[in-house]
């Protein structure tokens, strides 16, 4: 009797709500190189006859339009709202991407407070922007169940770090 209210509790859906990744490691990052490459701007003469000159003042200008860029989209990544994340018997999904078990190649948890979850598509090596995100309610619970979900479809789940893009 127990097995299968077990077996039954096993086939309902989980829906869970969680959130990008805070960004704040990388907007302090941006924000140093920025400083550094202003600073280096002001302190050094450009001579704007010289083309060597223009190419560093130039190149400096692409680096810190770049930083300016990526620290936008990560401010506006970090403010958007939370997304659902359901994990049913079958499929995983993800931002309403799903997921078969086979699409999978490694779930990894990234930290012990407030865990970064990075799933890694098959034939990918980076965790792509839309599989990353860590839960904001029932933090524990839910990646107990993702735990045995993997385990489950007998996909590789660590505690590894992982690349993400922005």
């Amino acid at each position: 009797m127990a097995l299968a209210k077990v077996e039954e509790l096993r086939d309902i859906e989980s829906i869970y709500k969680a959130k990008n990744p805070s960004g704040v490691r990388m907007i302090i990052g941006m924000l140093l190189l920025i400083a550094s490459q202003l600073f280096s701007l002001f302190m050094i003469s450009i001579d704007r006859d010289d083309p060597f000159d223009m190419l560093f003042f130039w190149t400096k200008v692409v680096i810190i339009s770049f930083c300016l860029f990526s620290m936008t989209l990560t401010i506006t990544r970090m403010l958007m709202k939370p997304f659902t994340t359901q994990i049913s018997p079958e499929l995983l999904t993800v931002r309403s991407k799903e997921l078969k078990p086979s699409d999978i190649k490694e779930i990894r948890v990234q930290g012990y407070f407030r865990p970064l979850i990075g799933i890694i598509p098959v034939g990918k090596r980076i965790t792509p922007i839309d599989f990353c995100f860590r839960f904001i309610e029932q933090e524990d619970a839910a990646i107990k169940e993702l735990r045995e979900w993997a385990s489950r479809h007998e996909i590789k789940m660590s505690n590894k770090h992982f690349m993400r893009w922005i």
